[in-house]
């Protein structure tokens, strides 16, 4: 799933808005404020430009998510914040590639998720999303080198993402109280056990090698956190709360995700888990 998010919240922090079109999310706001929107999985998120006609929602209809460890979750974020600018030196590879290089790496990442979307896409209850994952997975692996080239999509089947904390979320499992875990980033008791769960019913947990493992785990940083460090950067520089906007930032996305409202690739700014924002004025 693609998220479009533009942060940047009002001095009242009653801006955060919601803009949807064709699947695509678009959280918008006037000005810097402390309770900006919400941000992706590890510490980052997918903030995109703002785009022109979209039909508005008040974001804050299904009300803000509780955050009664916030003493505690302000440190570990800040302590994440710092181990992640420490971390850009090891992605730098990644961050050399050219923009199709970097698509090739998330293609082929997102392949090898698929029998964990595919299991929560059946437990979701939505078999024609399971039938559209397990053609992309088959014509993917094998016309796109094992998910190098995302063939796909050239066929109508856009990729999508779903994972444990999602399907909870479609039965009803709240999304409070909100975590930040070491080293993962933002996250809830729903998305925590979620992760635990995707992790094992993932094939390669239990035939992966430790440097299959290993190698997978450098490329989902690399991708995640490097194709959003500038977002990430102009966050702390143009937020007057990075934390309460990050929090906001991933909790609309999370909600965003359980309703399963995507955003075409087509739509999607090649941009630096959470990197620039351009000024939604």
């Amino acid at each position: 799933m693609s998220l479009t998010a533009c942060a940047g919240v009002d001095e009242s922090s009653s801006a955060n808005a919601t803009s949807v079109d064709k699947g695509a999310v678009q959280f918008a706001a006037a000005e810097p404020t402390t309770d900006a929107q919400f941000a992706p999985s590890s510490q980052l998120a997918q903030v995109q430009p703002a785009q022109q006609g979209k039909t508005r929602i008040d974001a804050g209809q299904e009300g803000a998510v509780s955050d009664p460890l916030e003493p505690w979750n302000r440190y570990v974020f800040s302590v994440n914040d710092v181990v992640y600018t420490f971390a850009r030196p090891w992605i730098a590879p990644y961050m050399v590639l050219p923009q199709e290089g970097k698509d090739t790496v998330d293609n082929f990442l997102h392949n090898l998720t698929s029998p964990v979307i595919l299991v929560n896409d059946l437990l979701q209850g939505e078999f024609d999303r399971a039938w559209t994952t397990t053609k992309r997975f088959a014509i993917n692996s094998t016309s796109g080198v094992l998910g190098l080239i995302d063939v796909a999509e050239d066929y109508g089947m856009a990729k999508h993402d779903e994972d444990f904390g999602q399907t909870l979320g479609t039965y009803g499992v709240g999304d409070s109280p909100y975590l930040v875990l070491p080293l993962l980033g933002p996250s809830n008791p729903r998305d925590g056990i979620g992760r635990g769960v995707d992790t094992i019913t993932d094939p390669l947990f239990w035939v992966g090698t430790t440097a299959i493992s290993a190698g997978r785990m450098y490329g989902t940083f690399s991708n995640e956190y490097g194709g959003h460090v500038n977002e990430m950067d102009s966050l702390r520089e143009t937020s007057l709360d990075y934390y309460a906007t990050m929090r906001s930032l991933y909790t609309q996305m999370r909600r965003a995700k359980v309703k399963n409202i995507e955003t075409p690739d087509s739509e999607e700014a090649n941009i630096d888990y959470f990197s620039h924002v351009d000024d939604p004025n």
